[in-house]
Formats: structure tokens, sequence, C-alpha cells
């Protein structure tokens, strides 16, 4: 399709609109959930709704504006995009609030009641049926890693992680752990978990780890989703006798990456076993199952890749049934755990949101714009994956940022006639 073709399929195309009518079909108690948030603010000098706070927070996060200051900035603050938000808010607006306002009131929301929100994205979307083909025998699979979000040489609210250099110096670092839902080719926030030390620690103290965060989260997502059924997927780090009894407590499955320097009981066993004898017929697999480990029996499996002239070996073990039918495709699903780097992790910091800026020092408030970007990057998903029209024109991430941003600050949306006949489409 050439730009003149382009030009005419987006013509009379409102993107604002078309990302409205997204969240009021497919999230519609969304922004009312906004309204109910913990307000501590005296309310006789109240100027701005709970629900309008939050709206004048999430939608420049949907155009691509990364900063606090960039709400109050001319390019976002204009008279068309206050009357905008004015519809979307339901609350008739002289200007729009400015970012310090926010930032007051972000402060004191308690983070447990955006996690709430998180809950309601992902059990709302799950019961819209439109991700039921993504199952596998019925199971959602879900993506775990944990990300770096920024350093300091100082630690910013007694919290952060630390790394002793050799030459003594000491690093501070702020982490993440995410619980991602993979449907087709977007990654939908489940649950998050920060990395953090809750005191000063002694030199014998051990420091808070990703290990430790994924044991409170799973317990978390059991309690908010005990009638779903997972696969949890995760890179080596997971591959623990602990974690694995974890998922079968739950009945949830399994599958992780398996380092050739972990577990190297199971690895030699599994080596010895595809030498004697493979059990799947496949060129480039290599399957042994029935491994019997510390009470555990599971199954062990490789994939070797040969790419331009570059060997890459795929291990995994795993409680899932595997035999030839299907080894390729319980492959596919290991590999996807590379989706929350990419789709995840390095949309969220290079792309489109900049989660490496913090928007605020206050810890609660840190956390909380955090949950914010978690919930604006799973509407632009889909919007982005899932609209024709976006789909159609193959727009970049960067140019549906820029598209909804000119939208929303220089032209009046229709945002009282909403469409509603439409359903999103996914790809796989």
């Amino acid at each position: 399709m050439n730009r003149k073709e382009r030009r005419n399929l987006r013509k009379d195309k409102d993107l604002v609109k078309e990302l409205y009518s997204i969240i009021n079909k497919y999230l519609p108690k969304l922004l009312d959930m906004f309204e109910s948030l913990t307000d501590v603010r005296n309310q006789s000098y109240v100027t701005y709704k709970m629900k309008t706070i939050c709206i004048t927070r999430l939608f420049p996060l949907l155009c691509g504006l990364t900063t606090m200051t960039d709400i109050s900035s001319d390019n976002f603050n204009t008279d068309i995009c206050i009357k905008n938000i004015s519809k979307i808010c339901n609350q008739n607006l002289a200007e729009l609030p400015h970012w310090e306002t926010i930032q007051d009131v972000f402060m004191n929301i308690k983070t447990d009641e955006l996690r709430n929100i998180q809950k309601y994205i992902v059990k709302t979307l799950i019961r819209s049926k439109m991700f039921d083909k993504y199952r596998y025998h019925g199971c959602f699979q879900l993506l775990f890693d944990g990300t770096g979000l920024s350093n300091h040489d100082y630690n910013l609210n007694n919290n952060c992680l630390t790394r002793k250099h050799k030459d003594g110096k000491i690093s501070y670092y702020k982490y993440v752990l995410e619980c991602k839902l993979v449907v087709g080719n977007i990654v939908i926030s489940l649950d998050s978990e920060f990395i953090e030390n809750e005191k000063m620690l002694t030199d014998k103290q051990k420091q808070d780890c990703e290990t430790n965060a994924f044991k409170r989260m799973i317990k978390r997502i059991k309690k908010n989703y005990p009638k779903y059924k997972f696969i949890i997927t995760g890179d080596g780090l997971y591959a623990t006798t602990p974690i694995i009894k974890i998922c079968k407590k739950y009945k949830w499955n399994y599958i992780f990456n398996l380092k050739p320097d972990r577990l190297k009981e199971i690895n030699e066993t599994f080596e010895d076993n595809i030498n004697y004898q493979n059990e799947t017929t496949h060129k480039d697999f290599y399957l042994s199952t029935n491994i019997k480990y510390n009470g555990i029996t599971l199954s062990a499996f490789k994939y070797v890749e040969a790419k331009k002239k570059k060997i890459t070996i795929f291990r995994y073990i795993s409680d899932l049934e595997i035999k030839d039918s299907n080894i390729k495709e319980i492959v596919s699903m290991g590999r996807k755990r590379w989706k929350i780097e990419n789709e995840g992790f390095y949309t969220q910091k290079h792309r489109t949101f900049n989660i490496s800026h913090l928007n605020s020092r206050n810890d609660t408030a840190m956390k909380n714009h955090y949950f914010f970007i978690q919930f604006a990057h799973t509407i632009r998903q889909l919007l982005e994956q899932g609209n024709l029209l976006t789909k159609s024109l193959k727009f970049k991430i960067k140019e549906v940022s820029h598209i909804l941003l000119n939208t929303l600050t220089s032209t009046i949306s229709d945002l009282n006639n909403l469409e509603t006949k439409f359903q999103l489409r996914f790809d796989d």
C-alpha cells in the first residue's frame, strides 16, 4: 500500500474515537473505576474528580507522552484537547489538571486498588472470549520475568536493591517482576510485583530477589484467578524444585528453560536418554519423557536451530504431555518467553512508555505511575493488534502515538456516538 492509498484509507477515520470505542466496549467499567480510588483531598477545595485526574494521566500515556510535565505542555494542553478530555470525563473543564495536582493525588492512591483494576482488565478481556483460541487444552500461558527500571548512586526511598562493585562503589536499583498473559502477538500485564528491600539490610541479610517476588505474586494470582488454568513459563531461574512444586500444588502446568549448568542431574539424564532413544522423530527436536527428579516426574526436550550459520539450542523442562504430534507446538510455547522481553519490556522502555523514567521520587506515586503504564500498554495493544484500521495500515508504534496525539489535541472527536458493531481480531 502506497502513501496515497494509506492517506485515503485514513481519511475521515478518527483514531481517538476508535480507541475510546474499544475502551467503551471491551472495558466498560474502567474509567468509572477511577472515581472510586482513594481520595484524601479536602473535598471543599476539589476542582477535578478522581476520574478526571486519572484520565488526564492515562490518555497522554496512550498518546506516547512519557513524562508528567508533558501533560501541562502546550503540545498536549490545547483548547481542543480540553474539550475532548471533558467529553471522556463527563466533566466540563476550563483547563486540564496540572501535572503537580495529578502527582499529589497519585501519592495517596492505594496501589492495591490499582491491582484490582489490573485484575478487572484481564478478567474482562478473558471473559469477552476473543482470546479463547489462544488457550492450550483450556490453559492460558503466563510469562514471568523481572526487569530493571532504573539505577541510582543513592538509595531512593531506602528500598532499592544494591550491588557492590570491586572498587567499593555501591549502585542502587529499582526492579519489578512482571507476569504477562500472552495471547497471540500481544502480552497483557496480569500482575506486577516490585522487587525491593523493605528495610536497610546488614551484610549478613539477603536482599529481596525475583524468586521471592514470584512466591508473593503467585499466591495473589491463585487468589485472584482461582478457577483459571495456566501454563507458567519462565527462564532457567524458575526451573527449581520449590517452584515446580508450587505449580503442582496449584494444578498449573509449566514450561521452564533448562540451562546446561543448572539441574545437572536432569541434563545428564536427558542427554543419556536421547543418545539411547530419542522419543520424537522430528529433525532437530529431542525428547525424553518420564524423568524422575526429587519426587517429580517431568519431560525434558530441546530444539536445535540452524539460522544464518548460527546454531542455537533451546532446552526446556515441562510437566505437559509431550509427544511427536505436539512437540513443535510446545517448543513454540517455550520460545514465547521472549515476548515478555520484546513486546513487553523493550516496547515499554524504548518505544512508547519509557518505564525507566519513574515519574516521581515518592515510592507510592512511582508504583502507581507504573501501573498506569501497564493499563495504557494493554489498551494500545488492543488498538494496534486488534483494530482493523491500524492493522490494515500497518502503523508503526510511534506512528500510532503521533496520530493519537495530533487527533486528540487538534480535532474535536465525535465521542458521543461511539462505534459498537465491531470486533477486535488478533493474528497468531
